[in-house]
Formats: C-alpha cells, sequence, structure tokens
C-alpha cells in the first residue's frame, strides 16, 4: 500500500482564513445556528419536504455548538446550544419508545436520551475511568434494550514491539454493552487484550505519541460497535484499518480489511481505508463502510490513502471468506478525503451520507447510486471545508411522519418595526399562524390575519393591531398546537404567559 504522509497545522489553517461561518440568528429566538446550505436536489428526492437531517455542527467557525435538526429544504426545525458541544445526534427506539440520543461533551462524558418534548428522561455511561467516548451508541434491535458503547482509557504499556518506550503509554479502546435500565455492563471487551500493536497503521515517530499519559499511543481508535443475530460484535478499528467479528466470550472470529485480513477479494475496489460506521446489512449478508480514504491522527500529522471518501456496500460470505463489492457513492460536486468521522445509513430507496470533518451532507438512489441530493452545513464556501472549521460526526434521517416535537415552550414572539416575528423551536408539525390582537392583556381574542408558516421564523405584518398581541400555532387539520404569552405592540414586551 502506498502511503502519502501530509502536515498540516489546523491551527496555522484557521488563522490563515481569517473567515467566519456566515450564521443564522433571527428576530424571536436568540438561536445561531450555521445554515444548511443545499447544493442539488432531484425532483425525485423527499417531494414533499417531510425528511429531517439530525446533525451536530461543531468546529471553530460554529459560534454555539449544540444540536440541529433541519428539512431538506434546508429550514431549521429545532436548534438547542444548552449542553454545548455534542455528536451524534439520533433517533433511536428504547423499550417500545422513540428517544433523541446524544453524546455530550461533558467531564467525563455521557449519553443524553430525550423524549419528543426535547426533554432529558434519561442519561447512559459506560462503567470505565476513562468515561464515556463519543464514538458509538447503537441501541441493540430488535430487543431495544440495551445500547453498545465506546470507551477509552490511558494505561501504561510496553511499546518497544513498535520502536517505542518500554514504559510507554496506549490508549485503550473499550467495548461495552450497556443495560440502558440499570447501566449494568453486560459485555465488556479491550483492545489491549486481543489486538496486536504491530496491526497498527499509526507512526508511533510521526504521531509523537506514547510517552507520556496525556499523550499515548492511538493504535486502533474503535469507532463503530454492531451486533448480529448470533450475539456476536461487529467492532471497526480505524487505525488498523480492519472490521473485526468478535464472539460473546470476547474471541476475534474474523478480520475484514487491514494487515491480517481472513478475506479474500474477489472483485477490485473492496479495500477500505480508516473506516467509520460499519454496520450490518442485508440479513447479515452485507457490511456498509464510510471509507474515509485518509486519518487524522493528531492535528499536525494524518495519513492519506485514497484521493476521495465514498459509502461501500460490501458483500460478506462468511462461508467461503470471500469479499465483493456491491454498491459504492461517491460526493459529488465535490470530491476529497475526508481525515475523520462521516457515517452512511439507508433510509428507504435512498442512502444518507455525511462526510463528517468535511461539512456535506448526500443522499443517493441505492437502487442506481446517482446522486439525489447535496448539502452544506454552512455557507458554500471551500475555505470552510479544512482546519476543522465546520465538521457534524454523523447524520442520521427521520421524517414528520415518524417523529413530532411537542416543545414544553410556547412559541416565541418579537415585535419589531411594527412587525410580528414568531419562531417555535421544535415544533414539527406547525403549517399556519393565527395573530390575535386586543385593547386589553386579558381580552387577546381578536383575529387578525392567518398566514403559512414560512422557515424556522415566520414575519407577520402588524397592521391591524391593538395595544396588545398574541400568536397561535397551527396544524395542518386547523388543531391548534400552541399560543405564545401576550406581547405589548408598543414595546414588545411579554405581559401575561
Amino acid at each position: 500500500m502506498l502511503w502519502g504522509l501530509i502536515f498540516a497545522s489546523y491551527a496555522q489553517f484557521s488563522s490563515a482564513l481569517g473567515q467566519t461561518l456566515l450564521e443564522t440568528t433571527f428576530h424571536s429566538s436568540p438561536i445561531i445556528v450555521p445554515p444548511l446550505t443545499v447544493l442539488e436536489r432531484s425532483p425525485l428526492y423527499d417531494p414533499e419536504n417531510t425528511n429531517l437531517f439530525l446533525i451536530c455542527p461543531s468546529g471553530s467557525a460554529v459560534t454555539r455548538p449544540g444540536a440541529a435538526i433541519y428539512k431538506s429544504n434546508g429550514e431549521l426545525v429545532w436548534a438547542d446550544a444548552r449542553f454545548g458541544e455534542c455528536d451524534d445526534l439520533n433517533l433511536q427506539t428504547y423499550d417500545g419508545r422513540q428517544y433523541l440520543t446524544m453524546w455530550i461533551n461533558s467531564e467525563d462524558g455521557v449519553v443524553l436520551m430525550m423524549n419528543s418534548s426535547y426533554e432529558v428522561v434519561m442519561n447512559v455511561s459506560a462503567v470505565n475511568q476513562g468515561g464515556t467516548d463519543f464514538h458509538e451508541f447503537n441501541v441493540v434491535k430488535p430487543e431495544n434494550k440495551t445500547a453498545l458503547i465506546t470507551a477509552t482509557n490511558s494505561i501504561p504499556m510496553d511499546l518497544t514491539s513498535i520502536g517505542g518506550p518500554a514504559q510507554g503509554w496506549y490508549i485503550d479502546c473499550i467495548v461495552q454493552e450497556i443495560d440502558i435500565a440499570t447501566g449494568d455492563v453486560l459485555f465488556n471487551w479491550t483492545a489491549s487484550d486481543h489486538i496486536s500493536l504491530l496491526e497498527s497503521y499509526n507512526n508511533l515517530t510521526l504521531s509523537r505519541q506514547g510517552s507520556t499519559q496525556q499523550s499515548p499511543f492511538d493504535a486502533v481508535h474503535i469507532n463503530s460497535i454492531d451486533k448480529d443475530s448470533a450475539g456476536n460484535y461487529l467492532i471497526s478499528g480505524r487505525l488498523t484499518q480492519t472490521i473485526y467479528k468478535v464472539a460473546p466470550d470476547g474471541t476475534i472470529i474474523w478480520r475484514l480489511g487491514g494487515k491480517m485480513s481472513d478475506f479474500t477479494a474477489i472483485v477490485k475496489d473492496t479495500e477500505f481505508h480508516f473506516q467509520h460506521h460499519v454496520r450490518w446489512r442485508s440479513n447479515e449478508t452485507e457490511l456498509s463502510v464510510f471509507d474515509n480514504g485518509a486519518a487524522l491522527v493528531t492535528a499536525a500529522y494524518h495519513i492519506v490513502d485514497e484521493s476521495v471518501a465514498s459509502g461501500r456496500y460490501l458483500q460478506v460470505d462468511q462461508e467461503q471468506m470471500t469479499v465483493t463489492l456491491s454498491k459504492r457513492f461517491f460526493p459529488s460536486p465535490n470530491r476529497n478525503y475526508t481525515v475523520a468521522e462521516g457515517n452512511i445509513e439507508r433510509y428507504g430507496d435512498s442512502v444518507l451520507m455525511g462526510y463528517g470533518l468535511l461539512p456535506w451532507i448526500e443522499a443517493y438512489s441505492f437502487e442506481t447510486e446517482e446522486l439525489l441530493y447535496s448539502a452544506l452545513i454552512g455557507q458554500n464556501d471551500p475555505a470552510l471545508w479544512s482546519g476543522n472549521r465546520v465538521s457534524n460526526y454523523r447524520v442520521f434521517q427521520t421524517s414528520t411522519l415518524e417523529f413530532t416535537g411537542h416543545p414544553t415552550q410556547p412559541p416565541n414572539v418579537s415585535v419589531t418595526d411594527g412587525d410580528i416575528y414568531v419562531s417555535w423551536n421544535g415544533a414539527t408539525h406547525v403549517t399556519e399562524y393565527v395573530l390575535f390582537t386586543g385593547n386589553s392583556v386579558d381580552e387577546v381574542s381578536q383575529e387578525v390575519v392567518r398566514v403559512r408558516k414560512s422557515g424556522f421564523e415566520t414575519m407577520i405584518s402588524g397592521n391591524g393591531t391593538e395595544g396588545f398581541i398574541s400568536v397561535a400555532a397551527l396544524a395542518a387539520n386547523g388543531t391548534t398546537l400552541g399560543r405564545s404569552a401576550v406581547y405589548n405592540v408598543s414595546d414588545g414586551s411579554v405581559l401575561h404567559t
């Protein structure tokens, strides 16, 4: 394998560019978020605009990192920065109910589970002194009662076999299956017990790792876990470029990829490099893999093996021990590798991919591999595509047909220069706003006008209003979903909730 070594200081990239992300602000809400900029969209893709993209924008150009949900037309539905930096926002089923799940960058890391009102119902953590890692929180189907979690811990290790110190330090990658209800550890597996240092593609010298506890050697870097119907675990090691099938007793059953692969490729293009988000598909006959093509090891050191990242579907014959490429999805209109993060997930007839440190979101026809949809987190500016200025670990999808957001707070209103601005953060099914007015705080009942909801924030003319106003949010069938507080038209102050 030919390697290209590229040395790049991301801090230098950021300062040299000297640009900031054009973010979206509103009159009626303090939210500041990057826009979702649509680049390409087939008429066949989501014609009713019901798809919802679940994202955690972050990076040096993002003013307020947090969670966000957008429609495929770019409209913001919900943004929440109350927990700060997060990753892996997803909608998953636990014990018969749906929850929004996401990892929070707290002191030890924790995964929050929120209901459809965006309230935290519970949190889940790995049982490990190193804390909960952001790379995986996968609720195991079909039981939907346990979760697969990644964790890390810095431990002493003899690194002389790879040219390092005898009293070196190593990032031990930990896989756990946790009972969500009790927090009990049902499975615990560590890379240090099962994976040789010699399997790693990381370079100890160039990465300058391993000599201290604060800079341990990153040999494996586990970034996804799945589980099959027989109870075996599917583990992705990014820096070994290997997918491991592991038995419930911890034994490695086989390796796919890397230096010790047990499989024979029977067609070209089955290799993957520094992969993310590996999942079983098609009744466990195929694997989906996000192939990064390159790896970020430190801020100043990364490895490039391929010129472009892509999503792959690999047909895996576990009896003949062969692997075949069945599908491959390429980015468009921009082609490049991405040095970290990313995912691939199928939804019905389409495949959704996020490109991690490159802020691209794209959807493809599963049948034809044709690009159907392309968008960027942030503005369409190539200067924002490097230096970790805008990124998103994974993108997942749901729809307004599946998920209904019920915010506990009422709609927000701003009275600005005689106009009324209204938004309702997290409400997924508002189609119309009704403006009411009155001369008394307690008698705001006269209907002024009805307007169609237009984006996250809707402007309503203040013509015809009296001293006080309130705004009601309506569903498509005319049902009132919520109503704002009463506001004083003269100064915009809230008078009555």
